[in-house]
């Protein structure tokens, strides 16, 4: 069974949304970084001084794991075979110009566990806004994608000027 959604969020904003569904399900929280080199570490329980969550610049991507989760991997594929139950969330990149699309998936023959990817997932979607335009950079194609989520932070990003992009630079997004 596969659990994917695609949605624009402020990078703060997911890792505090997946930390408490960390502390809710008592299950570990992972985070990586792919370059310069690969890194992977449990995620911090308590906010950093200046109050963030622990998502910097630096980490591409958060996962929650059953436990027991195995960190001795030594490549983003390494850790996915490795932690092949995880629901990973690759955080979107953003700055003060754009807001990249982040990415959560989940892929297991587990039932219960099945179950409480689909659960987390839903409780994303209902916390989020819905609906968008999609613009081609190249072409100047637009279409409204009525099923794009955005967070309320990401929301407010768009309306202050922040560019909400695709995971490339071919695609833009107005949020609705």
């Amino acid at each position: 069974m596969k659990v994917t959604l695609q949605f624009h969020g402020d990078r703060q904003e997911i890792c505090a949304m997946v930390r408490e569904w960390a502390c809710e399900l008592g299950m570990p929280l992972v985070s990586e970084r792919f370059a310069p080199s690969y890194q992977v570490k449990l995620a911090r329980d308590a906010p950093e001084a200046n109050g963030t969550t622990g998502c910097g610049d630096d980490i591409d991507r958060i996962s929650l794991n059953p436990s027991p989760v195995n960190l001795a991997a030594t490549s983003p594929l390494d850790y996915v075979k490795k932690n092949p139950d995880s629901l990973l969330v690759h955080l979107g990149e953003q700055s003060d110009l754009i807001l990249r699309e982040s990415f959560l998936a989940a892929m297991t023959d587990d039932a219960s566990l099945a179950r409480v990817w689909k659960r987390l997932r839903e409780r994303a979607r209902k916390s989020m806004y819905k609906g968008a335009w999609a613009e081609n950079i190249k072409s100047g194609a637009r279409a409204r994608v009525a099923g794009h989520y955005y967070t309320a932070e990401a929301r407010r990003l768009g309306e202050a000027g922040v560019v909400p992009m695709g995971p490339t630079d071919w695609v833009k997004y107005q949020l609705e």
